[in-house]
């Protein structure tokens, strides 16, 4: 029975120490910082990344840590997702293909975007003149113009100009027309949103509410529990941050915001210095910040500072 029952116990604190390792796995993250010499871009999803650099003449990509794709040309429009990637890049015969975790698209005249999910990704394209969108596989137009394409592994979205007036289609619903541009798209599986001028102000359409109007809107980002959105108020001069009806400011402007369910962070300047909020930390003064990326798991961005651009994945101070 002793026996046994030292057993029991090693087996126990074997399962235990398995478990323990499992979250330690799961929570896990890379906080690194890629300088100019190490990357031309970059993207980040909630548990991966993905960036492209020059080497010996070539052009690399570079998915969580491993090379995926060298070419001869410069590659355009990186996407990931936790588990796929994509990105665009010229062929030698002067058009343009799409590699979507390793499956090529194309030829076309010209690729505008690429977006991925897990479970999902569009192309937004040119051909003949005339716009294009496919979303896994079945394409939409083709359109006089297209702009703002977003997708999450259930839904998509995209932007697109015909007849003189602009259009939103988010899963087959249409939203509009509008006679000026849309000038921002953000889907998630189950929310999205969008912005658009109305008798000289600008309004916001949540999947179940709409905000607003404001003098001014710049830039928005939906998850499925979560928005946020930058907006002017011309009586005083000043930009605000609107996350989920909390509000941050005043600032002097505000270039980016991004959420994701318990997450968001969001790039404003102050005294021409620029700062990046993530969740109530601040990093910065900086000379300049962009690319912004926030979600549950993983957040970066890009700075430049003594004027040298880099950027920034997970930062710990």
């Amino acid at each position: 029975m002793k026996i046994n029952k030292n057993i029991i116990i090693i087996l126990i604190l074997a399962i235990i120490i398995l478990i323990l390792a499992e979250v330690f796995l799961m929570n896990k993250k890379e906080t690194r910082v890629f300088t100019s010499s190490e990357f031309l871009q970059i993207a980040v999803a909630d548990k991966s990344y993905v960036y492209s650099y020059l080497q010996d003449g070539k052009w690399h990509v570079n998915f969580n840590g491993k090379d995926v794709g060298v070419y001869d040309n410069g590659v355009a429009n990186l996407a990931v997702s936790n588990k796929s990637y994509g990105f665009s890049y010229a062929g030698q015969d002067n058009f343009y293909y799409v590699n979507i975790k390793g499956k090529i698209y194309g030829p076309y005249s010209h690729v505008a975007s690429v977006v991925v999910a897990d479970n999902n990704y569009a192309i937004s394209y040119s051909s003949n003149g005339q716009g294009y969108v496919m979303i896994k596989g079945k394409i939409y137009g083709p359109y006089d113009s297209l702009d703002f394409l977003s997708v999450s592994n259930k839904s998509y979205g995209f932007v697109y100009y015909q007849n003189n007036q602009w259009q939103v289609e988010i899963n087959g619903e249409t939203f509009g027309p509008y006679p000026s541009a849309i000038f921002n798209l953000s889907v998630s599986d189950n929310n999205y949103g969008f912005y658009y001028f109305k008798d000289g102000k600008m309004e916001i359409k949540i999947k179940d509410k709409v905000l607003g109007p404001y003098d001014a809107v710049n830039t928005i980002s939906v998850s499925d529990n979560n928005y946020g959105f930058a907006y002017f108020d011309k009586g005083k001069g000043q930009w605000y941050v609107n996350i989920k009806e909390k509000i941050f400011g005043p600032y002097d402007d505000v270039s980016e915001v991004a959420v994701s369910d318990n997450n968001y962070g969001f790039i404003y300047r102050k005294q021409d210095q620029y700062n990046v909020e993530i969740k109530g930390k601040v990093y910065g003064p900086y000379t300049n910040a962009n690319r912004l990326f926030v979600f549950d798991h993983n957040y970066g961005f890009a700075f430049m500072k003594d004027s040298v651009l880099y950027f920034s994945l997970n930062p710990l101070e």
